[in-house]
């Protein structure tokens, strides 16, 4: 019988009493206690005045809340303050949340999942693992804000709850990280062997905006130590320490954990497993160490978890470090069979890998062989994928491509995309990404300017909340230069969108609205320019944007019947495009030359001279090849490797020497 089930056959007579300890009871926490016999006390007295029996009530009062204390401290304290790893009832709940079968849209899958997990919080409420898995679930744009607003509102009506403490802090991580630390030590504060802030505040530490290895260490170590157990601290590990010692020692305590476990989590914990071992060792000991990975895949393999994607990660990455080819094969056959992935068709890496996409120097029939088969292959996935988005990008590529398709086709496959993004995506709608490629590829043809204008709009709108949802939550976990690529990646695709919009204004004859849309344009490339720094291929691809910019204030002077501006507008543009090193895809229409030279000769030049100022510099542009080396403007920084032989070398060592020097991954 329950503690509960106790309590409410002592005091099945009163049920002010139930009532109030119910209500306790839903609490759950420790200084709970103390309140609830004062309520309890008050109660008695006041319902009976009777000395002997308040004294015999409160007796019973005493013992029920002494089981009821120790039921719920036990409870507490195994799964709430220093619980490492959920319960066996938690984590068999969490492990049986759905899976997204090949047939399910994205957001769909989403809602049914998060409307399991819901169920499990309010079974396990306020459980540390529930709650987590909760918050990793409500990621999307839309529902951050949500989260955000929920916790502060749970921790604000009980700000001395750790686990509420800690929560709250886990979802300010990225937009408000330095609240984030506070919270994770007032977590602490209140209970000191609560493991899981030390966790947190390591990876915080280890962001390169609040980098501080000293503290990242201390608080990854205590969590380590507090919970040797648990794997997400040797996953912390990997990422962030770079001491031999430290992940030696942890990669020792790690292993015999594992070989004693046969179950999916220990697998997918293998390759962390090998990733430290490896980052622990010198390279002399390699081999010895690529042994034990070969015993480690033969008990791997023996389990034959054939529906489990993390048994295949496994087996792949342990051949990977054993080198062997014929296996890795093996592998990737064996999970397009048994645990195909839900948004891509079964195989389609594996055409992918065997048909590379095209260069820019390919020649026309090359490309379009590859075309053609990349669309017939789409034809085969949309049977099995319907609702794959990256399949329709697919498609919709290829079209594009062909010049023997009709307009309906491109048209009807643009629609297709749209339609699945849309519905994959749920409320808030499919990425600025999937407005620009549709918006392109209808541009490009010259095919709806009207729809063009629209999407190009609605994926502008899009890319301006995703650069601040970016910079809101994701800013404190890049270094400054991931940073600025993202920065500069986003601005990229944000003035292609512009484009579009400008060239659709164009079509339309809207010339003021174009107008309008190039300013914006002008501002932006501002913008870029900026960004690109003196980073060479930013530069290039700056300057293709300039390219469009150019080209566009051409077309708009030709329909504003300002001919000698156009002419002016157009050289710009294609000087920026020789400048940026850009060619003209082999078998494409090269519009802003032909735009261009119609232009001219209608104002009087001549072929001769058209030549001598363009043609000659985009032949031999044309002509060149597309890889080169750039000479290197910094000296090599000092390092020490030491080889399979244990010999170490030095910059000094190989001074006056020709070296080429091989990067790759050991681990």
């Amino acid at each position: 019988m329950s503690v509960m089930a106790i309590f409410q056959q002592l005091f099945k007579g009163n049920r002010f009493i139930v009532d109030a300890v119910i209500e306790s009871n839903g609490r759950a926490e420790q200084r709970a206690y103390g309140s609830m016999f004062q309520r309890l006390n008050a109660l008695l007295l006041e319902r009976d005045s009777s000395p002997r029996r308040s004294r015999s009530s409160l007796v019973w009062c005493w013992f029920a809340l002494i089981l009821l204390a120790g039921s719920i401290s036990t409870q507490s304290h195994a799964q709430q303050w220093d619980a490492c790893n959920p319960s066996p009832e938690v984590k068999a709940a969490l492990d049986a949340l759905p899976t997204q079968t090949p047939d399910e849209l994205e957001w769909e899958f989403h809602e049914k999942k998060l409307n399991t997990i819901q169920v499990l919080r309010r079974r396990y409420p306020d459980d540390v693992f529930v709650e987590k898995r909760y918050i990793g679930n409500m990621q999307d744009r839309t529902e951050s804000p949500k989260v955000i607003d929920e916790f502060k509102a749970k921790w604000a009506a009980d700000p001395h709850s750790p686990v509420l403490a800690y929560l709250y802090g886990v979802v300010l991580v990225g937009p408000e990280s330095q609240e984030s630390i506070k919270l994770f030590n007032r977590a602490l504060e209140e209970h000191p062997k609560f493991p899981w802030p030390h966790l947190s505040l390591s990876r915080i530490f280890s962001m390169p905006k609040f980098r501080d290895h000293s503290k990242a260490d201390l608080q990854l170590n205590a969590f380590l130590d507090a919970c040797p157990t648990t794997f997400e601290g040797y996953d912390e590990l990997l990422r962030a320490a770079e001491d031999k010692a430290v992940i030696g020692k942890y990669a020792a305590q790690l292993r015999p954990l594992l070989e004693k476990r046969d179950d999916i989590d220990a697998v997918a914990e293998y390759p962390t497993l090998w990733a430290l071992e490896f980052k622990g060792i010198s390279p002399s000991e390699f081999e010895g160490l690529r042994e034990r990975v070969a015993r480690d895949l033969a008990k791997i393999r023996t389990l034959n978890v054939q529906e489990k994607g993390e048994w295949y990660d496994a087996l792949e990455e342990g051949y990977r470090l054993a080198n062997d080819q014929k296996n890795i094969d093996w592998v990737k056959n064996e999970r397009e069979v048994h645990a195909p992935s839900p948004w891509y068709p079964p195989f389609s890496s594996k055409w992918f890998e065997d048909h590379h996409s095209p260069s820019e120097d390919a020649s026309e029939e090359i490309r379009h062989a590859y075309n053609r088969e990349l669309l017939a292959q789409t034809n085969k996935w949309i049977q099995g994928r319907p609702n794959s988005t990256p399949v329709w990008e697919r498609r919709l590529q290829a079209l594009t491509q062909l010049k023997e398709v009709s307009s309906e086709e491109i048209e009807t496959a643009a629609d297709q995309l749209t339609r699945v993004a849309q519905k994959n995506a749920g409320p808030g709608g499919p990425e600025s990404r999937v407005y620009f490629i549709v918006a392109g590829a209808l541009s490009k043809k010259h095919l709806q300017p009207a729809r063009v204008a629209e999407l190009a709009k609605k994926g502008l709108e899009i890319s301006e909340v995703e650069e601040k949802y970016f910079l809101y939550n994701w800013d404190s976990y890049l270094d400054q230069e991931t940073a600025s690529e993202v920065r500069f990646s986003n601005a990229y695709e944000n003035l292609d969108g512009i484009t579009y919009l400008a060239k659709a204004y164009i079509e339309l004859k809207h010339a003021d609205q174009a107008q309008i849309t190039l300013s914006r344009m002008d501002e932006r490339l501002q913008d870029l320019k900026t960004l690109a720094a003196d980073k060479t291929n930013y530069k290039e691809m700056y300057l293709k944007e300039v390219s469009a910019y150019w080209g566009a204030m051409g077309r708009l002077a030709e329909l504003q019947q300002r001919k000698l501006d156009a002419m002016g507008f157009y050289e710009n543009a294609l000087l920026a495009r020789l400048e940026a090193k850009q060619k003209t895809v082999p078998g494409e229409k090269d519009e802003l030359a032909d735009n261009a030279r119609r232009l001219w000769s209608s104002l009087g030049g001549t072929s001769a001279a058209w030549t001598m100022w363009y043609g000659r510099r985009a032949n031999e542009l044309a002509r060149s090849v597309t890889l080169s080396w750039d000479e290197a403007k910094e000296p090599v920084p000092p390092f020490e490797l030491v080889d399979l032989n244990g010999k170490t070398w030095t910059v000094e060592s190989l001074k006056g020497k020709v070296t080429f020097l091989n990067f790759w991954a050991s681990w």
